[in-house]
């Protein structure tokens, strides 16, 4: 451009800076922005803006908090744009306090937030679990005289369905329609969503039979949710023919909406219709793509064929689609669980070689199968290895060690890759301390396994009721029947009810110490708080 004499003006350099910013190169965005302004230059807030924009979706709010400072000293106006990028920051950031003062502030300088604003506070708020502030929000912008548009009315919706407060949702939807806003496609789907969520399929189909009605013709995000649903659900044979009923109305399905279906099948082991369905997705001019190949890797491994497994592989690569590190990690677990561990190490090895980064989930996978396999010195040189090559190990890692230590009985090396792993700042959660008090218990260390749980309540760390049934179970094992029922009431003190696990324990420990009066006691508890019980997650 400057070669044939025409030099680049300021909309020429803002597309580039907006160009930059989208592709997150916002260091060379923001040199850019000094070359202009260098140069001499007279930019608007426009141009201004899309750095601020660019620079709070990186999460640099304290950089685009700078860039607004700077641009107010050189007599730039924020507008309602520059506010609302800044809002949209700070929530992203779960910083809702400040956002709300920007936006206090904004409207302080005369700039009255418009439904783009709104929107964006609204979900951000549900965003960081402030939904009944979404909620308010909403009525105060209509008090206010803001009116809400079809995608507010939808990010709500959406927030309530996944809250699984489906009731507020359709009265949301009413509301919306009863003050002439027109429910789109977005919305009825979102509903769908959420309704199958729920296992409320009825009532799903007659979302989908109203919109229809409505004039809103499903689209293919509409069909995949509904075959995804309805497959979560049990019903594979109602999903397989909406496909069928999908394709025969005109609507074209997806590779998404196929991988969906193929995954199901393979998580209910129906392989052949699997394939069956694969070579009529390829018959309608719909290409395989990674992830179909992996589903169906991991479906065939789950079926023991690990022959086919691998020809499905070399067939993804003879198609050009390269295995990702999610197909390779699916392939060393299904090698590992087939008992073919030593295969899985060269698989890795393999992956490495050809350019395949394997990441710590690839490497814990690995681990875990020699630890379960009582090869703790090669998981112990696997973790080495994976650490060696810039690979930080996490607390799934760590934990997982422990269990395979404990379980050889090396109790002390156990306790040496816990101080190990604190002191590299990966803090023990709750399955590392159950594993530990486990695995002490087995070896006949009660006395260490108690100690241990008196230091984890000591320092605030938050157990559940795997962790204290696990004790309990230490103890009646011990015939320390006392000191069982003083962690059952503590327990109960912590807010942690005892589940159905726990009362088995209970009532077999108690049978087994000869304490057959309280096993009945227990037994009556038990079946008094079946409710409760039932509703456990445990």
């Amino acid at each position: 451009m400057i070669f044939k004499g025409k030099k680049p003006n300021v909309v020429t350099y803002t597309t580039l800076l907006d160009g930059l910013c989208k592709n997150g190169e916002l260091d060379k965005a923001q040199k850019l922005l000094h070359s202009m302004i260098k140069g001499g230059l007279q930019l608007t807030i426009v141009t201004y803006n899309i750095l601020i924009d660019g620079l709070c979706k990186n999460g640099e709010i304290e950089k685009a908090k700078d860039l607004l400072q700077s641009i107010v000293s050189k007599g730039h106006e924020p507008n309602v744009v520059t506010y609302t990028a800044l809002i949209h920051g700070l929530l992203k950031k779960g910083q809702i306090k400040q956002a709300e003062e920007v936006l206090h502030c904004m409207i302080s300088k005369g700039h009255a937030p418009n439904v783009v604003t709104y929107t964006t506070l609204i979900n951000g708020l549900c965003k960081n679990g402030e939904i009944e502030k979404a909620k308010d929000l909403l009525q105060s912008m209509v008090s206010k005289g803001h009116e809400p548009n079809v995608v507010t009315y939808n990010t709500l919706i959406d927030w309530l369905c996944k809250n699984g407060e489906i009731e507020k949702a359709k009265d949301l939807l009413q509301s919306m329609v009863s003050k002439g806003h027109e429910a789109n496609v977005v919305t009825y789907t979102t509903l769908i969503d959420g309704l199958l969520k729920k296992g409320q399929i009825k009532e799903a189909e007659e979302v989908l039979h109203c919109m229809i009605s409505k004039g809103n013709a499903p689209n293919v995000v509409t069909y995949t949710t509904l075959i995804n649903g309805l497959c979560k659900n049990g019903e594979i044979e109602k999903a397989k023919d909406l496909l069928q009923s999908m394709v025969s109305k005109g609507h074209e399905p997806n590779v998404v909406t196929y991988n969906t279906l193929i995954d199901w099948l393979c998580k209910n082991g129906e392989i052949e219709k699997v394939k069956d369905l694969l070579q009529s997705m390829v018959s309608k001019g719909h290409e395989a793509n990674v992830v179909t190949y992996t589903t169906l890797i991991d479906g065939l491994l789950k079926k023991g064929q690990i022959k086919e497994a691998e020809e499905v592989l070399h067939c993804m690569i003879s198609k050009g689609h390269a295995p990702n590190v999610v197909t390779y990690t699916t392939l060393i677990n299904g090698l590992c669980k087939n008992g073919e561990i030593e295969k899985a190490k060269d698989l890795l090895q393999s992956m490495v070689s050809k350019g395949h980064e394997p990441n710590v989930v690839t490497y814990n996978t690995l681990i875990d199968w020699l630890c379960k396999n009582g090869e703790i010195e090669k998981a112990k040189d696997l973790l080495q290895s994976m650490v060696s090559k810039g690979h930080e190990a996490n607390v799934v890692t760590y934990t997982t060690l422990i269990d395979g230590l404990l379980k050889k009985g090396q109790i002390k090396e156990a306790e040496e890759v816990l101080h190990c792993m604190i002191s590299k700042g990966n803090a023990p959660n709750v399955v590392t301390y159950t594993t530990l008090i486990n695995g002490l218990r087995k070896n006949g260390e009660i006395e260490k396994a108690r100690d241990l749980l008196q230091n984890m309540i000591s320092k605030g760390h938050e157990l559940d009721a795997v962790t204290y049934t696990t004790f309990i179970d230490g103890l009646l094992r011990k015939s320390q029947i006392k000191e069982a029922e003083e962690v059952l009431h503590c327990m109960i003190s912590k807010g942690h009810g005892p589940n159905v696990v726990t009362y088995n324990t209970l009532i077999n420990g108690m049978r087994k110490n000869g304490e057959i009066e309280k096993a009945k006691d227990l037994l009556q508890n038990m079946v008094s708080n079946v409710v409760t019980l039932l509703e456990s997650p445990y």
